[in-house]
């Protein structure tokens, strides 16, 4: 039996040893979101300002919103990512799922946000929305609906859409002339389905697809597709960029809330909350909006009228012309329609 010194040290060395290993695997608070201008500009103003603000050391990643590594990171044990930008159906299922931490609303200021701007496990970023678009350099007159994008014999040339059945499917019954208001109840029968699926048939020799937000406007830009429908941030920014080349057609409009999370098991989840929080507020936005064209979910900075004169883009001016893509449809039938979609795609 050890005595009584000999207890002490191994007590010591064994706090000692707990001591370094936190140490060793102390690192930086990540947070992640999709690239872009939006996260070059939110780097400035958003993350590494938290860091200024508060001595809290900030490093960003990107990625194209695919949930596989998040669960595969919570489900082994080994996150890496503590902070990340969620679409609005991927993270209910996260939530119920078990990979996203509660929003901790008492860290979390939860009456800054604009409508739909909170979820149990999220705190809304921005809005973000995807609408048609071309080059009128090129193109003098181009489709300014989706039945027209569907007109190929008027409108020859590539079309580009992103790889997903959220948006796209919903993009599709448009252009076969179901109301924006029946969208959704259509597209949840079978018969929508295949109605939808049907009416890419009709063009899929000419789609392209996209994964990356930036991709949109390059194609576009270098003529390899003569149409896209990519995001509206992006589409605002080529234009401050280029001279208004590209149409920003709002009656075209699909549009939702993105919201940041924390992941389940993150070693710096409190961090990460104070980080939401922060980020969140309407001082850093307004700053943000300076430099990129944000439609932010924090509702003092949205109603801000010189955000709306500087940025003419900013979502909220223009949801009334657009879809909302529902987040409980999504929830509900998106891992079907994915499977659906990716087998069509595969054909």
């Amino acid at each position: 039996m050890p005595s009584k010194f000999a207890s002490t040290l191994l007590a010591l060395a064994a706090a000692a040893a707990t001591a370094v290993s936190g140490a060793a695997t102390a690192r930086d608070l990540m947070i992640v979101g999709f690239g872009g201008g939006f996260q070059d500009n939110a780097r400035k103003h958003l993350f590494q300002a938290y860091d200024k603000a508060t001595g809290v050391k900030v490093k960003d990643d990107v990625y194209n919103g695919e949930m596989a590594k998040i669960y595969s990171m919570v489900k082994a044990g080994d996150v890496t990512w503590d902070v990340v930008m969620v679409e609005a159906p991927e993270l209910v299922r996260g939530c119920e799922d078990g990979i996203f931490d509660k929003m901790d609303w008492s860290v979390v200021k939860k009456d800054k946000f604009i409508p739909g701007g909170t979820s149990t496990c999220g705190a809304g970023a921005v809005l973000w929305g995807m609408s048609l678009f071309y080059d009128q350099t090129k193109i003098k007159n181009g489709p300014t609906t989706y039945a027209e994008l569907w007109d190929t014999a008027k409108f020859p040339g590539k079309r580009s859409f992103r790889s997903t059945p959220k948006g796209t499917l919903e993009i599709a019954l448009l252009a076969d002339g179901v109301p924006a208001a029946d969208v959704y109840k259509v597209l949840a029968t079978p018969a929508g389905q295949q109605r939808a699926f049907a009416k890419l048939d009709k063009i899929k020799p000419q789609i392209v697809w996209w994964n990356s937000g930036t991709q949109p406007v390059q194609l576009v830009g270098s003529g390899e597709v003569a149409y896209a429908v990519g995001f509206t941030g992006r589409t605002v920014r080529a234009n401050a960029e280029n001279g208004d080349k590209y149409p920003l057609l709002w009656k075209t409009l699909l549009y939702s809330v993105d919201y940041w999370a924390v992941v389940k098991g993150s070693p710096n989840a409190k961090e990460g909350f104070k980080m939401i929080e922060w980020i969140t507020d309407s001082k850093p936005l307004l700053a943000l909006a300076e430099d990129w064209a944000v439609s932010p979910a924090n509702k003092e900075a949205a109603a801000n009228p010189k955000i709306a004169v500087k940025n003419p883009g900013m979502l909220s001016s223009h949801v009334a012309d657009g879809l909302f893509i529902d987040t409980e449809f999504w929830v509900q039938h998106g891992e079907d329609l994915e499977a659906k979609f990716n087998a069509w795609v595969a054909k």
